[in-house]
């Protein structure tokens, strides 16, 4: 039996080949766009349940607290990125929920009783460092904290934390 000639194959051969890296590529360039939406959905599924957390808990604290004027029932936290490289909004909102979490002690209680010591309130977050945040730790430090009317608002500025070896 007599074996064909391969040049007869040869464009056929190309063919093949070129339609087998076309599919490749196509699948990674896919896979690649795929895996880029699916990050932007998932940040922001993030986002929102940090939201639908903090209204929750703001939510309850109205419920009890709607007869009250003179206690403070919402927090609200700004954090700023003390280091020359921004935050990314997930680390941010951790930190966020964090001292949120931190201040809670403050929900509830009477505006005088912030009012009359604020230095209190502002060492409960002067340089306390929080840790595994997105595989880091940082260090927090109250900026302002500004009472209007209900409302506790809290600025902090973070920085990562390094360690320092002797």
């Amino acid at each position: 039996m007599k074996v064909p000639p391969f040049e007869q194959f040869a464009g056929l051969m190309k063919s093949t080949g070129l339609l087998i890296a076309g599919s490749i590529i196509g699948c990674a360039v896919f896979t690649a766009i795929y895996h880029h939406h699916l990050n932007i959905v998932l940040i922001e599924n993030k986002e929102l349940k940090a939201e639908n957390e903090k209204l929750m808990q703001d939510n309850d604290t109205y419920k009890k607290s709607k007869n009250q004027q003179s206690i403070i029932s919402r927090i609200e936290v700004v954090v700023e990125s003390g280091d020359l490289n921004p935050l990314d909004k997930v680390t941010e909102q951790e930190i966020e929920r964090r001292v949120r979490n931190d201040l809670s002690v403050v929900k509830g209680q009477k505006i005088a009783y912030v009012a009359e010591s604020p230095h209190i309130y502002q060492r409960l977050l002067s340089q306390k460092t929080y840790h595994a945040i997105s595989d880091k730790d940082y260090t927090v430090s109250m900026k302002t904290m500004l009472l209007i009317q209900t409302d506790l608002k809290v600025w902090v500025t973070a920085k990562e934390w390094r360690r320092t070896i002797p």
